[in-house]
């Protein structure tokens, strides 16, 4: 099967296209503008007005300024405040992913809010004594000591890169410290050997990369940073938020074993008053697979509601849930839904057991037994007319509601 990457690509630098709200980066200044420490604007929200003007941050058609003024909840609780800013994004708030993530030792955990661009970047929220505070990263590249209370913002591009450390005080994002190196002020420039020269400054003072190093070690622990892992889609992080657990927690699965194709499979479901399971969490995958470990079913190839199949509203595999019509993208929405692929899928085409090549627009889940867990994969609507083998083997699983 072919590798998907190049068509992955395409479909992500599409996304720039769309954001929480977000413009995209002003051109970056000169190097020697580039290394000035951050403001004192950063330094309190996480956002350098040298890299991006305030006015152009704006959430649902609220700028900084206009949201601020919502976020004291009158002692509502960390949920509501959350639900509020979700709300305040828009329709905007459909194209992010989102986490949950502890900085600080406090049991109140921060949202993660990931634009799915470099130019977006992320935002943090944090929320104490019923103040939100909101933290923008830039770019994408954001790491964090869990309950350690520092976060670190480490990224960059065309010959300039950061590290911008940050901590949770007194309920505020503040900026801790940090520096940024890369080319020098005149350009690229090459040792011997051919291998990039690069300058490096911490806050006001040029120094060389080992000492760079050290600085940024000591005020940021790297080998206890981790990054979010589980992330959500606007459904499923307001659902956590609402009610605790995601929306399959009340659903019931069934798995059946029949040789047929995926469409006969999605309409049979729908007679049943159910629909091909929608996997939109990692919590519904492992209670899919938990089930089909229990019922003795490692062995068969279950389709699911994923296609490609084109429509106004989707590009590429999407999750369909037939009851609401509602879509979910997986390329768009990457952090949530595409980790559930087999490395390599999707690849669109593969071949028949007799060497011809088929279109692959269905999605089937099945389980390895080597990696003790499940994965998609994209396969044509009729598996047993490319493949004869897995008569016997072939099967659906619908969800239901109730």
């Amino acid at each position: 099967m072919r590798n998907a990457k190049a068509v992955m690509f395409i479909c992500l630098s599409l996304a720039i296209l769309c954001s929480c709200g977000k413009k995209e980066l002003a051109p970056e200044k000169d190097y020697v503008e580039k290394t000035a420490e951050p403001d004192e604007n950063e330094k309190n929200s996480g956002q350098d007005d040298s890299k991006e003007g305030e006015d152009a941050v704006q959430y649902g058609g609220k700028d900084k300024a206009e949201l601020g003024q919502d976020r004291d909840d009158g002692g509502n609780t960390y949920k509501d405040a959350y639900l509020s800013y979700l709300d305040s994004l828009g329709d905007a708030a459909d194209t992010c992913t989102y986490s949950l993530i502890y900085v600080d030792e406090d049991d109140i955990p921060e949202l993660v809010i990931d634009t799915g661009y470099e130019a977006g970047g992320c935002q943090i929220l944090t929320f104490h004594d019923g103040i939100l505070d909101e933290w923008q990263s830039n770019r994408l590249n954001v790491t964090y000591i869990e309950k350690g209370n520092l976060i670190c913002n480490s990224d960059g591009n065309m010959g300039y890169y950061h590290d911008y450390v940050y901590t949770i005080q007194d309920g505020k994002w503040r900026y801790v410290d940090g520096g940024v190196w890369g080319d020098p002020s005149d350009g690229p420039q090459f040792d011997e050997n051919g291998d990039y020269i690069f300058v490096y400054q911490w806050g006001e003072e040029e120094v060389s990369e080992e000492e760079y190093g050290t600085r940024l070690n000591e005020v940021y622990p790297s080998k206890q940073a981790r990054q979010a892992e589980k992330y959500y889609i606007l459904k499923e992080i307001r659902s956590v938020l609402e009610t605790g657990d995601a929306t399959f927690a009340g659903h019931r699965y069934e798995m059946v074993v029949e040789d047929l194709t995926w469409k006969e499979a999605e309409a049979l479901c729908r007679e049943k008053g159910g629909y091909l399971a929608t996997i939109t969490t990692w919590e519904e995958l492992e209670r899919i697979q938990e089930q089909m470990i229990s019922e003795d079913k490692e062995n068969v190839t279950f389709f699911v509601g994923a296609n490609n199949e084109r429509t106004d509203n989707t590009f590429g595999f999407h999750w369909i849930e037939p009851e609401s019509g509602e879509t979910y993208d997986m390329l768009n929405l990457y952090n949530a839904l595409f980790e559930f692929w087999l490395e390599g899928e999707p690849s669109y085409t593969g071949l028949t057991e007799d060497g011809v090549e088929v279109d692959e627009d269905y999605v089937v889940l099945f389980y390895r037994k080597a990696d003790d867990r499940c994965y998609l994969n994209d396969v044509p609507d009729d598996i047993l007319s490319a493949a004869p083998s897995y008569a016997g083997k072939v099967g659906y699983i619908c969800e239901y509601e109730k």
